[in-house]
């Protein structure tokens, strides 16, 4: 279970939804004293920051460009009171979502949420383009799992002699004459230069994802010209 604080979401807010947050920050911290008792400033001093961020941004609006710079420093410093009143609450909170609430934050997610397990990539295509020694290896993207990359591995010869990865490790050994290939790129689709048209290679991909990686996609029969 992960310790639940306070979201800083507001950081991106628009302005008129910054303005009411702000204002329910200021209702929930200082009308409740009981359980905020010293927070990092005054109630009056939070007030006329407020203020000066809904000023500026008037002025700004009315006025253009020439006070804008005005307009951002308020709402900066808006933001870093804010910043500061949600490291205070969470002081306080100590991971209890019902006191950041009525802090007039939004508590963050109370579960971490972990990257779906990889399937074994099953389509593999291979385009051999009208490039001396070059083939291009390719593999529809995979949606939903939080997928950082793809990787490619090419062997020569005859087929990979391993079934799975173990402990996120591919335990690759060259046989006599075998060659190995590894692309790591990211994406989904790997060019390759370089190979040897008199040679015969095998294909292989998987994905990538904060769980760990995809079994190994079938072998794909590649020759270049």
């Amino acid at each position: 279970m992960k310790k639940r604080t306070c979201r800083l979401s507001f950081r991106y807010y628009g302005n008129a939804v910054l303005d009411t947050f702000s204002n329910g920050v200021l209702n929930g911290i200082f009308n409740n004293e009981l359980i905020f008792v010293t927070p990092p400033l005054m109630s009056a001093d939070f007030k006329n920051i407020i203020t000066a961020y809904n000023t500026a941004l008037s002025v700004y609006k009315a006025n253009g460009i020439n006070y804008k710079t005005d307009f951002l420093n308020s709402k900066n410093k808006l933001i870093d009171t804010l910043t500061a009143l949600a490291t205070y609450v969470n002081g306080i909170a100590n991971g209890d979502p019902s006191i950041i609430t009525l802090a007039g934050f939004i508590p963050t997610a109370g579960e971490l949420h972990i990257a779906p397990q990889l399937e074994k990539i099953l389509v593999v295509t291979v385009k051999v383009p009208n490039i001396y020694g070059q083939v291009i290896i390719e593999t529809p993207a995979i949606v939903g799992k939080g997928v950082t990359g793809y990787a490619l591995i090419l062997v020569s010869g005859e087929p990979l002699n391993v079934e799975n990865f173990a402990n996120d490790t591919l335990d690759i050994t060259a046989t006599e004459g075998q060659k190995i290939i590894i692309n790591l790129s990211k994406g989904k689709k790997k060019i390759v230069n370089g190979l040897d048209s008199n040679l015969t290679y095998y294909g292989y991909m998987y994905a990538v994802n904060a769980t760990g990686v995809s079994p190994l996609s079938d072998g794909v029969r590649v020759k270049c010209i």
